[in-house]
């Protein structure tokens, strides 16, 4: 796939790639970080709504649900090794997007009562100097890649994983990064065989739109309150 970007492949299969590294990590941050003195895990139960800094609209509500096939909820306790929250804070993700993957502030959600230790899915947010291009090429037709027109580039692979970039310019200390690029990840063996990839999409559109607006770049973030259909390829 040509991309636009210093990234030299597409997105989607990145992610999923990372797949089982971004599940390592939340299981490494998780058992550091999930139990008390006694090694009792502390867990409040949590609904929809609630998760990722209540930043789920009510379709990404039904996704999510959806993706799990249950309706309750946990995320993350615990501290970093920074002393921060590991529970996701629109506000701490925001201050941690130009750092490296481990040290970001991920929205990671696990089925209530879950004992692998695997992320039912996993949200994080980074900045980008480029994103990829929008068409879809014949080699990923296998892929099932799918395109959706809304920020600059937004793709689903399969059911479990969607990938988002939008306009929102930030600086770090190597410059201006015009992009945010925003992905969700699910564990294989968590995400319900009735999920589907506009599931992922809606979560993935819903929370960034709060994080548009976190970081000031909503009115050019092209991130719609509702899903559109996706391009016809």
């Amino acid at each position: 796939m040509q991309l636009t970007s210093e990234r030299r492949q597409n997105p989607a299969m990145l992610l999923t790639a990372l797949g089982p590294a971004v599940c390592c990590i939340a299981l490494f941050v998780g058992l550091s970080a999930c139990s008390d003195g006694n090694g009792n895990k502390k867990e409040r139960n949590l609904t929809a709504g609630e998760v990722c800094d209540s930043t789920l609209d009510s379709s990404a509500i039904a996704g999510l649900q959806r993706i799990g096939n249950t309706q309750k909820f946990t995320e993350l306790p615990g501290t970093d090794d920074s002393g921060e929250p590991n529970k996701f804070s629109l506000k701490r993700a925001a201050s941690t997007i130009h750092e490296e993957m481990t040290q970001r502030n991920h929205c990671v959600v696990y089925k209530a009562g879950d004992t692998t230790g695997h992320p039912l899915i996993d949200v994080d947010f980074s900045a980008a100097r480029y994103h990829p291009n929008s068409k879809k090429p014949a080699a990923d037709s296998s892929a099932e890649l799918t395109i959706y027109p809304i920020g600059v580039y937004a793709v689903t692979h399969g059911s479990a994983s969607a990938s988002l970039y939008f306009k929102c310019p930030t600086k770090d200390s190597e410059g201006t990064k015009p992009y945010i690029q925003a992905s969700v990840h699910g564990s294989a063996d968590q995400v319900s065989a009735k999920a589907t990839g506009k599931h992922s999409m809606d979560i993935l559109n819903s929370v960034s739109r709060s994080m548009a607006k976190q970081l000031g770049c909503a009115s050019q973030a092209n991130l719609p309150t509702s899903v559109p259909l996706p391009e016809q390829s």
